[in-house]
């Protein structure tokens, strides 16, 4: 069965092993694991790592080099463009790749840098390398927006004036507007100064796991009632406090369901297993049991299935959701 993964950074694991002179990393090192996983499209974001956060714009250079070179290289992935050209389903067992950034410090940077350098050139340079995903913060705040885990004397401080320009150009541009990671006030901020469907691409459900990174049943409901998607996440962290198993995880589709419904619930799965080996500034090593990477996906469906699951309620939640809401984007981006 096909799997849309609507939250990946294997991205970051590229940059690491191109720096070391690496290449091919994305057909010899993750396509294989896709593959079995049965992976046929994916959102993968341009992260800026915490042992970089002086200088996130450097770095956010530095990944899209680093990561260009490296697609252009592959046989195996076809990079998804902003203006839609490859929305037909791919039938030669290629991935599609969406690209994304999580986290907008390198911008914060690139505006505050130069008084030349304004959001208006920013997406102009996203639109250019077909970025087309946009998580305003990580774990952090910035001039935008505030995040999950920042600690700042603001507390959560909300979307900025900034922030508000930029959601305004990102739906007049038909961006795909992520609310992971977004403390409660941004999120909220999000919702009542747009429009556009938006998803939450990697986040779980506060109800079963009591963590901050994961949705109260408030947002859970509107990101449904704004025909929106949830990408559920496999981080142990966000999965439960004691013990993330895989049956905890389908606890989460299971709630989640309940209050939005199976045609809002997707994937997002965050899997970092190839990154336990990097100096990321931070450590990001809990793992769910039976879900520990990409390649234990088909055994989850089949749980899903031992859980109760049809077999369409789970071509639903592992693809048809996701596609059919990027090709409703695609179509909005053309009738504007």
């Amino acid at each position: 069965m096909k799997v849309f993964d609507l939250h990946s950074d294997l991205f970051t694991d590229i940059a690491f092993r191109r720096a070391r002179g690496e290449t091919n990393v994305f057909d010899r090192i993750h396509y294989p694991a896709l593959k079995k996983g049965g992976v046929s499209s994916i959102i993968c974001v341009f992260w800026t790592e915490p042992i970089f956060s002086h200088q996130p714009l450097e770095r956010f250079h530095d990944l899209i080099k680093f990561v260009e070179a490296d697609l252009l290289e592959s046989k195996h992935a076809v990079v998804q463009p902003i203006d839609g050209i490859q929305e037909e389903t791919i039938s030669d067992g290629k991935v599609k790749v969406y690209l994304g950034i999580e986290g907008l410090s390198s911008l914060d940077q690139w505006i505050t840098k130069s008084e030349n350098e304004t959001i208006d050139t920013t997406f102009a340079f996203m639109k250019e390398k077909n970025i087309q995903h946009i998580i305003m913060a990580w774990n952090e705040q910035n001039a935008f927006a505030s995040g999950t885990g920042a600690s700042s004397i603001d507390g959560e401080r909300g979307v900025t004036t900034l922030g508000l320009d930029l959601l305004a150009k990102s739906e007049k541009s038909g961006f795909i507007i992520d609310v992971s990671h977004l403390d409660e006030t941004s999120f909220w901020d999000v919702i009542h100064n747009t429009t556009s469907p938006i998803i939450a691409s990697h986040s779980n459900a506060r109800a079963v796991c009591n963590h901050e990174r994961n949705l109260t049943d408030a947002q859970i409901r509107v990101v449904s009632e704004r025909n929106g998607l949830i990408g559920l996440n496999a981080y142990g962290e966000f999965v439960d406090e004691r013990h993330p198993t895989v049956d905890r995880f389908i606890d989460h589709i299971d709630h989640i369901v309940s209050i939005a419904g199976i045609d809002h619930v997707a994937f997002g799965f965050d899997f970092l297993d190839y990154l336990s080996d990097h100096p990321l500034g931070g450590g990001m090593d809990v793992l769910t049991e039976g879900l520990e990477d990409v390649t234990k996906v088909p055994a989850l469906l089949e749980q899903m299935k031992h859980r109760g699951y049809s077999q369409e309620e789970i071509e639903e939640i592992s693809y048809k959701n996701a596609e059919g809401f990027m090709t409703n984007l695609i179509s909005e981006r053309r009738r504007t």
